[in-house]
């Protein structure tokens, strides 16, 4: 199978989900290639694990040679995909803006792909890059897939119905994803979306024993720092916490000086150790020494939040204790008293008390991780998820066949311009 898999950006620290996807896929034989919509991201990690990628990652510029040749060669399929964008978009300008800047790259890569003879065509994340794979499905008629997961779809619905009617099939993340998606988008259904979650690789991860009962309880984070993500909500359960311990925060992002502010209004700086973005190699190590791994999402702006945390699953599959909150699919790993402990979102006495309940019963608490293990294993599995994506991409399309509007029949390329060279 010929594979393009779309994303926004390449590399993306925190996007270890897509990449470990990506390497099992190129284990499965798959000719793989990753167009990222946006310039290489240097202030990235590329994780050691997922370094046979980079000579397989591609990027157009939405001004370059290529793009105004993809827009010579299909000039009615560029001005019918821009008025489509303009009908469901324009309310949303500044989106629409963006999806019309990218029209002219996606042709680009679209004759690309018409050059390999791509087979399929996948979008991971049901925004630009899936409005680029829609392109393309108009232009040459390749079939394509998305992965739904959170901000995705839930900052705005607009154009999401002509996308996924087009698509051969929807994949989210979470039930709580599917759910959402059946009740906001016309025309598709709960049958019509696969739920398969982001996966980790079970068989990979040792199980670990319970951390040291004595000395520092040891708390870890590790994510963006992002207001979704609620980092300020443990920084302030921790400052009420008696006893000995210690939180690691490994991440970075736009909030990160304000959390450090915090920390010193806090009287925190000899216990909060700000990490910055780790390779993954590093990951595994820390989750070790820690007692407890906690995910404290909230709601952000724009309705911004998660889809389920990676580093949660990460968590329990090394056998770790974890901590999260309601928000969006998460309870669909950790379920509250069976397999982690849960709080609602924003509650720093609620997330104060579980960390107490971690530290108090350790015997407790490494139950909890036992049963979560177990049920990664299960749900969360990589190889097993890797293949059910892969018999994804056998699909064709269109979803719904019924309400995929069609294009004008475009030229022929080779009547437009020749072909280069």
């Amino acid at each position: 199978m010929k594979l393009a898999v779309f994303v926004t950006e390449f590399p993306k620290t925190t996007e270890t989900f897509i990449l470990r996807d990506l390497m099992v896929f190129l284990e499965a034989g798959v000719d793989l290639r990753i167009y990222h919509l946006a310039p290489w991201r240097k202030d990235q990690i590329l994780h050691g694990f997922a370094a046979p990628l980079a000579g397989r990652a591609r990027h157009l510029g939405l001004g370059s040679g290529a793009a105004v040749a993809g827009v010579l060669r299909h000039p009615l399929t560029a001005a019918w995909m821009a008025a489509r964008i303009l009908r469901h978009q324009g309310a949303e300008p500044v989106m629409a803006a963006k999806s019309l800047a990218l029209l002219p790259a996606a042709l680009g890569i679209a004759e690309e792909l018409r050059e390999w003879g791509a087979d399929h065509v996948h979008a991971e994340f049901a925004g630009h890059p899936a409005t680029a794979a829609w392109i393309v499905n108009a232009a040459i008629g390749v079939p394509y897939s998305v992965s739904c997961r959170a901000h995705d779809i839930f900052r705005s619905q607009r154009l999401l119905a002509q996308k996924f009617a087009a698509a051969s099939a929807v994949r989210s993340v979470s039930e709580f994803t599917r759910v959402f998606l059946a009740r906001k988008v016309a025309g598709v259904g709960e049958a019509d979306i696969d739920v398969i979650h982001s996966s980790v690789d079970v068989a990979a991860i040792p199980a670990l024993p319970p951390a040291p009962r004595n000395g520092t309880f040891r708390v870890l984070y590790v994510g963006a720092l992002q207001q979704r993500k609620g980092v300020d909500v443990l920084l302030s359960a921790l400052a009420g916490l008696d006893g000995d311990w210690r939180l690691d925060l490994a991440g970075d992002g736009p909030e990160r000086a304000r959390l450090e502010a915090l920390t010193r209004d806090l009287g925190l700086e000899a216990r909060v150790a700000f990490l910055g973005a780790r390779p993954f190699e590093e990951i595994s190590g820390l989750i070790e020494a820690a007692h407890v791994c906690v995910a404290p999402s909230v709601i952000g702006p724009k309705g911004r939040t998660e889809g389920i945390p990676n580093v949660m699953i990460e968590a329990l599959a090394h056998q770790r204790p974890a901590i999260s909150t309601r928000v969006s699919g998460i309870p669909e790993l950790i379920r509250d008293g069976e397999t982690g402990l849960m709080t609602e979102p924003g509650d720093i006495d609620a997330l104060r008390r579980a960390l107490v309940e971690v530290r108090d019963d350790p015997d407790a608490a490494h139950a909890l991780a036992v049963a979560g293990r177990a049920h990664v294993a299960a749900e969360f599995d990589l190889r097993r998820n890797a293949a059910r994506q892969l018999e994804m991409f056998t699909r064709t399309g269109p979803l719904k066949a019924a309400t995929a509007a069609t294009p004008p029949a475009p030229l022929a390329p080779e009547r437009i311009i020749p072909d280069a060279g």
